[in-house]
């Protein structure tokens, strides 16, 4: 069994993706900003110990409420933020919404709905959670974290669920592909049990955001490799993310 989607403008999304993580790279750092002590946990047994600004706890903690709202796989993926008082200046900080603080983790978090995740022919957006984190001065294949898609739950349309644990993760930007093996999967998931998958997810920033976060998955041979659409082409983040929130972390 092969994963399906609808195709919306791949070649220029992906242009997209790398226009930003372009941007970033030349962006001149702002004054050093104030950092928190914050601690991203999850029921996978996340535990991540990270030094963010205001703005970044806000959005992280965004991308958790949404996943709580979205309940996702079997058992749903969990998170929580508990943040500590701001600390000394101790680094620089980007204007760019992915990178101010935290120097050493590189991460992709959010939940929500979307299109096409699995199941196609125009059934309703489909639930996620995702929670995928490496060292920025790690190999992007020591990656860890989860993404689950449906649930057990009765669905209008697509019905069953996966759960999948990640294994690389790359993040350009606000830009992020990872790959994940899929250790359970039901319904109309089925056939994806014990294969490789992978996952394209862009930030646009908060829900509020004139543009919604972007997301999309797809079949690959192996980790990190890149993987196809049930047409061929790359997977590609080309299906929008509702009632959802992804935020995307780059440690430069």
């Amino acid at each position: 069994m092969r994963l399906h989607w609808h195709s919306l403008r791949r070649t220029a999304l992906l242009v997209l993706s790398v226009t930003l993580a372009a941007l970033v790279v030349g962006t001149p750092t702002a004054a050093p900003a104030d950092l928190q002590d914050a601690t991203l946990t999850c029921s996978d047994g996340t535990n991540l110990d990270l030094a963010l600004d205001a703005a970044s706890v806000m959005q992280l903690t965004d991308a958790v409420n949404a996943m709580a709202l979205n309940p996702a796989g079997d058992p749903p993926l969990s998170c929580g933020v508990v943040n500590a008082p701001l600390l000394p200046s101790t680094a620089s900080a980007s204007s760019q919404t992915g990178s101010a603080g935290n120097p050493t983790q590189d991460y992709a978090v959010g939940g929500g709905k979307a299109p096409n995740l699995g199941c196609f022919g125009g059934y309703p957006p489909v639930s996620f959670g995702l929670s995928a984190h490496v060292r920025n001065d790690g190999p992007a294949d020591t990656a860890s974290g989860t993404f689950n898609v449906g649930s057990p739950a009765t669905n209008f349309g697509c019905k069953g669920h996966f759960n999948s644990k990640v294994d690389c993760l790359v993040v350009a930007g606000t830009a992020a592909h990872l790959t994940a093996h899929v250790t359970q999967a039901t319904g109309q998931f089925a056939g994806l049990d014990n294969t490789e998958i992978d996952v394209w997810v862009q930030d646009f920033g908060t829900p509020s955001a004139l543009m919604p976060d972007m997301i999309d998955d797809g079949n690959t041979k192996g980790p990190c490799l890149q993987g196809e659409d049930a047409q061929g082409d790359p997977t590609a983040p080309d299906q929008p993310v509702t009632n959802g929130n992804i935020n995307v972390h780059d440690a430069m």
